[in-house]
């Protein structure tokens, strides 16, 4: 039987923009919509999930990633009040500790799945990671979650081929940053188009830098793409990639705010669509979900279809009817789509070969 680890930072809620007097998308009540629904729903007992308890992350889990100047400059700035450190990430004066815990869940979360002690886990926390770079904060995100992990995993596990995914709607900029010369970890980011959506950066032809060309593959997802696109995408890139490339883990940047209902998005992801995202991953590889953006009422619904996907069941009903998805989007999404996706074929085939065909 399938046995999924779920951990949780519980400290925070001491991460709150009303605590500075403003407020923020990225708020307690994220995570307190999926614990209420998965508390209401059973699947804190279903006996396939475990929460696991986990100790704060330490400094040099974080220095592998980030330099010592910018963790200095985060910790600083709270002591010293600063409420806001710019690009749309802000302080609370215990924003630190519920980093290091936050980060401690990323790590454990990791270590259950690489060490065997379950077959794959879902790191249910905040802030965010995914936009944070080396030195630097940005869109909700002080230090980079999956890095973090990932560097963990090669130094201390000795993981040689990590693959990193991102599927929320927002380009994975940071991670890309930090692993663009980096060939033992594959970074793949299916995004909203970046030139209609926050970080504006993660093109297509943004494939990373020597010795790790064709490493980094961004897709532009056209605005109201939804779950035949990603289907394709999946079916025609991602899983020829990992195929590959042969990842001994999966870090999943597991995105809500792909869903049809995100009002700071334009994708049209569904629960079906999700299911068939995560359940794909989970029946071919070991996966760890790492919870980044997503900020509308269905969290809780979106968290359950995830870990409903890792277990490789599905229980909850799709309500969206597609056919009127479909007619209510722009006639050119697809054929937007077809072109981006050749683009990205002819621009990756030289450094996969084959195995994506043209």
């Amino acid at each position: 039987m399938v046995h999924i680890g779920l951990t949780f930072n519980e400290n925070h809620k001491l991460h709150d923009p009303l605590l500075n007097g403003f407020p923020s998308p990225e708020s307690p009540q994220r995570l307190d919509r999926i614990f209420s629904y998965l508390s209401q729903n059973g699947i804190l007992d279903n006996g396939i999930c475990s929460l696991f308890k986990s100790d704060p992350a330490l400094i040099e889990d974080i220095s592998r990633v980030h330099t010592r100047g910018y963790i200095d400059l985060v910790q600083s700035s709270i002591r010293q009040s600063v409420r806001h450190l710019g690009n749309d990430t802000y302080l609370c004066d215990s924003s630190f500790e519920v980093l290091l815990q936050a980060l401690g869940c990323v790590i454990h979360a990791g270590v259950l799945v690489a060490r065997g002690t379950c077959d794959h886990s879902f790191a249910l926390i905040r802030p965010p990671g995914h936009h944070a770079g080396i030195s630097n904060s940005s869109g909700f995100c002080l230090f980079n979650n999956s890095a973090i992990l990932a560097r963990y995993l090669q130094e201390k596990l000795s993981l040689k081929r990590i693959a990193i995914l991102n599927i929320d709607a927002h380009a994975s900029d940071g991670t890309y940053s930090i692993f663009s010369g980096d060939p033992n970890v594959l970074c793949i980011s299916v995004h909203q188009d970046p030139s209609t959506l926050y970080p504006y950066t993660c093109f297509i032809k943004d494939i990373g830098v020597y010795p790790a060309l064709g490493f980094s593959i961004n897709m532009e997802m056209p605005p109201r793409s939804g779950n035949a696109e990603y289907a394709i995408f999946f079916d025609e890139i991602v899983e020829k990639v990992l195929k590959k490339f042969d990842p001994e883990i999966v870090l999943l940047e597991c995105g809500f705010d792909s869903y049809f209902k995100e009002s700071l998005a334009q994708l049209d992801l569904t629960v079906d669509g999700y299911y068939n995202i995560v359940s794909r991953l989970a029946s071919k590889w070991n996966v760890v979900c790492l919870l980044e953006g997503g900020y509308h009422e269905d969290l809780g619904l979106l968290a359950s279809v995830v870990i409903e996907g890792l277990m490789g069941k599905k229980t909850i009903a799709d309500e969206v009817d597609q056919v009127d998805l479909l007619a209510s989007r722009h006639m050119g999404t697809r054929k937007i789509f077809v072109e981006k996706l050749s683009k990205l074929k002819m621009v990756l085939n030289p450094y996969w070969e084959s195995d994506i065909i043209l």
